[in-house]
């Protein structure tokens, strides 16, 4: 249904944005039924759907190539993993979304009192064997700290990481994507794979490719230096 709303006397009919597993299934169903009444939470439908949009989720977030922006997080905001020092102690567990690390460092404490620790590949670890500076790497589902280091107690850990793309199991949890559409027409491919309908694979296909494009676009006047904006020549 379209939800409609007037401004300055105008009438708009505005589209409703799909953002949920519960959108993502009514907008399914009526692509696919051509129904009002989607299947509830539970039923054979529901579920093989939700499997078929988890599939769209896991192609889109494994795309040969593609980092995507919306995968980027950072320990603070994980829902677990080891996150503040203990005394004397120089193993933490991962979130467990975690993919891979993309920082140089990790830092302790908050605020601008933070230490930074150097990000090493475990593969050097014995070149650092009789270091006492600080250093840390990721192997096994853990962090680990030079211990020959001092690690305090109660200082944050703060790193950036490459995050696994989150399933939907609940019909309020969210995609991640820009264009959770994506999913929707795989799955509606899927469904209509076995008429030889091919139509909403192609959508489906385009709609990866537009996320692609956007993933590689830069906002606009992003520049990678420091400029005047009244000496550029541009008039405004």
């Amino acid at each position: 249904m379209k939800r409609q709303a007037r401004i300055t006397g105008v009438l708009f009919f505005m589209a409703e944005i799909v953002r949920t597993l519960t959108q993502a299934i009514s907008k399914l169903n009526s692509l696919y039924n051509g129904s009002s009444t989607p299947p509830a939470a539970g039923e054979e439908d529901y579920i093989v759907w939700t499997d078929l949009l988890n599939i769209g989720i896991s192609l889109w977030e494994n795309e040969e190539g593609v980092l995507w922006k919306e995968l980027f997080t950072d320990l603070t905001s994980a829902a677990d993993g080891g996150k503040t020092t203990i005394a004397d102690t120089y193993s933490y567990a991962l979130p467990s979304n975690f993919k891979f690390p993309v920082s140089s460092f990790v830092w302790f404490g908050v605020n601008y009192n933070k230490t930074p620790t150097r990000i090493i590949a475990p593969s050097k670890l014995q070149l650092y064997e009789n270091n006492t500076d600080g250093f840390a790497y990721f192997l096994n589902g853990y962090i680990k700290f030079n211990p020959n280091m001092s690690i305090h107690a109660g200082d944050p850990i703060v790193y950036n990481y490459y995050k696994k793309a989150t399933a939907l199991t609940t019909g309020s949890d969210q995609f991640e994507m820009s264009d959770p559409m994506f999913a929707v027409y795989y799955a509606l491919s899927e469904l209509k794979k076995e008429e030889g309908d091919v139509s909403a694979l192609q959508i489906a296909t385009q709609k990866l490719e537009a996320m692609k494009t956007l993933n590689s676009m830069g906002a606009e006047y992003q520049e990678d230096s420091t400029i005047s904006p009244l000496g550029d020549g541009m008039g405004y």
